[in-house]
């Protein structure tokens, strides 16, 4: 792999990364979306899988590990938000509960502490986007020879 496939390769995780993001924003805004489209697992979503696979390449790196940490705290915080939304309490609300509109005071509340995770969310995905470009600075300025060392 020479270095504008990996720095090709590393626009495409950023990318996917960001999508995932997009879509676990919209999931906490409310719009209608399969959860399956923002896996809780960091080793599950399209980023995570890049880097647990064909990124362990890269793992010899300098600065290439530093991005697994605030990817698990990140997919830490979606899980606090998920739970929050769609745990097992939140959607089986009783009857009575419905009744005097408790159920719907709790979602709203819910509702809102998922929003407000969700700035550290956001936070958390700035952070490994940043990572990632440091990673990505650290590769440009390597020569061929010396990125093919790293790899192999």
């Amino acid at each position: 792999m020479d270095k504008t496939e990996v720095m090709t390769t590393l626009k495409l995780a950023a990318v996917s990364h960001r999508a995932w993001l997009s879509n676990a924003q919209a999931l906490i805004d409310g719009i209608p979306l399969d959860k399956d489209k923002v896996p809780v697992s960091a080793t599950e979503c399209e980023f995570g899988k890049w880097y647990y696979g064909d990124g362990q390449r890269l793992k010899s790196i300098p600065g290439f590990k530093e991005i697994e940490k605030p990817h698990d705290n990140l997919h830490q915080t979606y899980a606090e938000i998920f739970t929050l939304l769609y745990g097992e309490e939140s959607q089986k609300p009783s009857f009575f509960s419905k009744l005097i509109g408790r159920a719907q005071k709790a979602a709203a509340e819910k509702q809102e502490a998922a929003k407000v995770k969700s700035l550290v969310l956001k936070d958390r995905s700035t952070e490994v986007i940043d990572r990632l470009e440091q990673l990505e600075k650290m590769i440009n300025a390597l020569g061929e020879k010396q990125l093919a060392n790293y790899m192999t």
